[in-house]
């Protein structure tokens, strides 16, 4: 019992982890593992995809409004009714019914599926799909709009939705793996924590710290943590791989790299090197197969392999230091390198007659990018 105002007020305490009628588990290491059954979400069992409505599908042009009838499943004359509840409606919670879709706030976006009392959202109306998948209309409906998605519990973090309630510095663990490196690494530099805790994840926050250092000061700051390792380039795999080796201060052992640079921006090519020599400079062997001039340039010893390429090679032609190159007279590397040869420009070039476009590009590296680009059609 307390007195609050000179009024006496009854407080409940308890000693369970229990808040707004939800009952949670006790942290453990285990409740922020996806790949172990305690921390996985229980709807797509870790993996962060399941088949169900695809939002792609249901939505295949952004650049259109909802008054335009961006949402695919919302036409015909029957189903339309759905789009019209939210046309006439809008008004009243102030929706953009005529912005596109792309251009929505992520709060307005979600509003579209989760609906509110002035019209049913499309979890509203796929949920009554699917009560009348007795009929065979409604069932090919519902293959129509289905595919491989996020899931919707976990948000393709993986992890268990009450994991999402433990936080540091107002951020949870899901939030952070779906933040770019650039940005995280920012998060992590400005986090305060209590005296305690800061003695409790010192140690680990100087180690997420410098990891996350590398792993920007090689050109992977755009990165997600979340990313699949799938979906990642052979360069962008090696220069993580770079990162945890870097981390892990591993001395007397022997790297062997085959072009980390694919990928790479050349502006970010000294970078690369500078990682290359900080894992030299710790007592281990690089060696890396490149053909990018400035990582050539910054070997301590180079091999050139040729004089050709296939048949016509497989003989040492150059094995010293780089600024004994230009001696070495069989070694088309050298030629190019110092400006003996050349590629020239062609003198004429082919006017293009075909165009291929591809518009509002936005998956994984592309953000939203349009390029157009000529090519020589196929005929039979």
């Amino acid at each position: 019992m307390q007195v609050l105002n000179n009024a006496p007020a009854e407080r409940h305490f308890s000693n369970r982890f229990e808040a707004d009628g939800m009952t949670f588990e006790m942290p453990s290491p285990h409740l922020f593992n996806f790949n172990n059954p305690y921390g996985a979400c229980k709807r797509c069992e870790g993996f962060g995809t399941v088949i169900d409505i695809d939002p792609d599908l249901v939505i295949p042009n952004r650049q259109l409004s909802v008054y335009d009838y961006a949402i695919a499943c919302w036409k015909g004359e029957k189903m339309s009714a759905w789009r019209d509840a939210l046309v006439r409606s809008a008004h009243h919670f102030d929706f953009p019914i005529h912005r596109a879709i792309t251009d929505l706030s992520p709060e307005q976006y979600e509003l579209l599926w989760t609906g509110n009392p002035y019209f049913g959202g499309l979890n509203n109306f796929f949920a009554f799909v699917e009560s009348e998948a007795h009929k065979i209309q409604y069932r090919v409906m519902l293959s129509k709009y289905r595919g491989r998605t996020i899931c919707r519990d976990c948000k393709g973090t993986r992890l268990r939705p009450d994991a999402q309630y433990v936080k540091i510095g107002g951020k949870s663990i899901g939030e952070l793996v779906t933040m770019p490196i650039g940005e995280l690494r920012h998060f992590f530099a400005q986090l305060v924590l209590p005296d305690y805790d800061q003695s409790v994840a010192g140690r680990i926050l100087t180690e997420i710290g410098n990891r996350l250092e590398i792993m920007s000061g090689i050109g992977l700051d755009y990165l997600q943590l979340n990313r699949l390792s799938a979906t990642l380039s052979g360069g962008e795999t090696q220069r993580i791989n770079l990162t945890r080796s870097l981390g892990s201060n591993l001395t007397n052992s022997m790297y062997i790299l085959d072009e980390p640079s694919v990928g790479l921006h050349p502006r970010d090519t000294a970078r690369l090197v500078a990682v290359l020599q900080q894992l030299r400079n710790l007592g281990n062997t690089v060696i890396v197969v490149e053909h990018e001039e400035e990582v050539m340039k910054a070997a301590d010893f180079l091999l050139d392999i040729g004089p050709l390429a296939g048949h016509l090679g497989g003989e040492v032609v150059f094995a010293d230091t780089p600024d004994r190159l230009p001696a070495a007279e069989r070694s088309l590397t050298a030629q190019y390198l110092t400006g003996a040869k050349q590629i020239a420009l062609p003198t004429q070039r082919r006017k293009p007659t075909a165009f291929l476009t591809v518009e509002n590009a936005n998956h994984h590296n592309l953000k939203n990018i349009t390029v157009r680009s000529c090519y020589k059609p196929y005929r039979l």
